[in-house]
């Protein structure tokens, strides 16, 4: 296997306070020392990413631009329950979305903000980033850890 192709799994780094001040304002706002303790501490990523396919390392997202990415979605028994795949046509309709304010579950944009353009990557995600207690009736059961498979193909702007 070529090594840039290599699969690599890869843990979300956590975040970090931006600044002191910020993180000393989260303190004094706190009510209770526990309220202070769980302001200061970010909360711990809820998504695995293994790399199948080296993006180009330098063209990563930022908050608010609009990306497209090809992907396809499965339970962790392996049912497919989504894909940008469209069987007629046999290619890809690129999902397109601005990344990082909501408009996807919160395990894709945390993920896709770590990809470079070109990367393909596997992306678990458990159920507290994905749809929940509730699921997506009829086709994403309750509490379920979701699969995708994912490309980032281009940062629109």
């Amino acid at each position: 296997m070529d090594q840039d192709n290599e699969a690599t799994e890869v843990k979300p780094e956590e975040n970090v306070a931006e600044s002191p001040a910020k993180a000393e304002a989260a303190d004094a706002s706190a009510k209770t020392p526990a309220d202070a303790k769980a302001k200061a501490e970010p909360e711990k990523p809820k998504y695995t990413k293994r790399i199948m396919k080296k993006g180009d390392k330098q063209n990563f997202p930022l908050k608010k631009q609009a990306i497209k990415c090809n992907y396809t979605g499965r339970l962790s028994d392996g049912t497919q329950f989504d894909s940008s795949y469209n069987e007629k046509k046999k290619q890809h309709n690129p999902l397109q979305f601005k990344v990082g304010i909501g408009k996807v579950i919160k395990g894709w944009d945390e993920a896709l903000l770590t990809m470079s353009v070109g990367e393909k990557a596997e992306i678990t995600i458990e159920p507290e980033w994905a749809y929940g207690k509730k699921g997506m009736s009829p086709k994403i059961p309750p509490n379920a850890t979701l699969i995708f498979e994912v490309e980032l193909v281009g940062i629109l702007g």
